[in-house]
């Protein structure tokens, strides 16, 4: 349910979303959490939950004789959706964590106090595994269904051979993908108020434009590579990069709600002890927690429309009729579900006005909110 509360100040949260190529310390930056002290002093407990496979285990020696203990690190390795959800599930529920001992058994893991393990952060180091090892799990389900339809069909083992092989994900497929990765993203940054980092790889993004007389891929900058959108709703995204004389530097991209940093900066050994003001400002302050999760949220919708739209109030209409995005990432939103539900030739008309507009094609680009507002008009006009 909708949750309201009034205007006191509130905890502010360390929520990271940082990617780049190989080799630009997005390990070591996330494991550096590890360093930080919690709003009363101690050092901060991080369950670090390794999708790489032992991409930080070179880096723990050295934190070692900066004199990190250890103990206060919880790693996990894994490279399943279920599991990385699972453990993080957990650690925001602040369950007991079990771990294995010299012998087998499972025990309960401790921090370096002697306590049972508690995180302070929780790490998701490479999401672009466990993304795209959700959609190769999807291909198959999508190769079975289309087994079972040829052979309901009574096509020949030739025929249904063929069917599976040449089998695609369906719009519903990537939808349902896109989802299943936003809901585990978004339980990090509003169902907690841990500290989290989650890395990413990147890949180039590309789009249609006009080249001369003809239509071509040009390459627009990097993005994620992982879920579309993954990045937005965390409080700082950086984008990590080596420089022309070979220095490992950061990039904050399109936003820091922490305000430690402007948007477009760019920082030099990149770091999270830059925040570390943040935390240090939180002590005495509130949390922040919305528990409820984009499925829980969809399910609620899904029994407005099940019902059918003609049954809802009709104030509650009215209000939702009348609301307007007011924020570059509301109107980046509405955009982006706009143009999805317009006709092919509809979206071959908003081309040139966008142009005629003075705007650029590419609405993600735009950070300006009265530029955004122009553009959704046009899409929705």
């Amino acid at each position: 349910m909708a949750k309201a509360k009034s205007g006191s100040v509130v905890k502010k949260g360390l929520k990271f979303f940082l990617y780049g190529e190989q080799g630009t310390w997005k390990s070591s930056f996330a494991l550096a959490m590890a360093k930080m002290k919690s709003e009363l002093g101690k050092p901060l407990r991080v369950l670090y939950i390794d999708c790489e496979t032992g991409s930080v285990d070179n880096y723990l020696e050295d934190l070692e004789s900066e004199g990190v203990d250890l103990n206060n690190i919880l790693l996990v390795y894994t490279t399943s959706y279920t599991e990385v959800e699972e453990w993080a599930t957990k650690a925001m529920d602040n369950e007991d964590l079990y771990i294995e001992d010299e012998d087998g058994n499972e025990v309960v893991a401790l921090d370096a106090e002697g306590n049972p393990f508690r995180a302070d952060v929780i790490i998701v180091d490479g999401i672009t595994v466990i993304s795209d090892n959700v959609k190769f799990a999807a291909i198959g389900v999508s190769e079975k269904r289309a087994r079972l339809k040829a052979k309901a069909q009574e096509k020949n083992a030739t025929e249904q051979a063929v069917a599976e092989a040449t089998a695609g994900l369906e719009f519903k497929d990537h939808d349902k993908i896109k989802m299943k990765g936003k809901n585990l993203l978004r339980s990090l940054i509003t169902g907690t108020d841990k500290y989290v980092v989650v890395t990413s790889r990147e890949k180039t993004k590309k789009v249609m434009q006009k080249v001369g007389d003809k239509m071509e891929l040009v390459e627009v900058g990097k993005v994620p590579d992982t879920w579309d959108g993954a990045e937005y709703e965390f409080f700082t995204v950086l984008r990590n990069f080596e420089d022309e004389d070979g220095t490992i530097k950061s990039q904050i991209m399109r936003k820091d709600r922490t305000r430690v940093f402007e948007q477009n900066e760019i920082i030099d050994n990149p770091t999270p002890l830059y925040w570390q003001s943040v935390i240090d400002g939180n002590r005495g302050k509130q949390s922040n927690v919305v528990k409820e999760s984009l499925e829980s949220s969809v399910e609620k919708d899904e029994d407005v429309i099940a019902k059918g739209f003609s049954k809802v109030e009709e104030s509650s209409a009215k209000q939702e009729e009348e609301k307007q995005p007011e924020t570059v990432a509301e109107y980046r939103e509405a955009i982006d579900k706009q143009i999805k539900t317009l006709s092919d030739p509809k979206k071959k008309a908003l081309l040139p006005k966008v142009k005629k507009a003075g705007l650029t094609v590419d609405f993600n680009k735009i950070d300006d909110t009265e530029q955004m507002k122009k553009f959704y008009e046009l899409v929705t006009e």
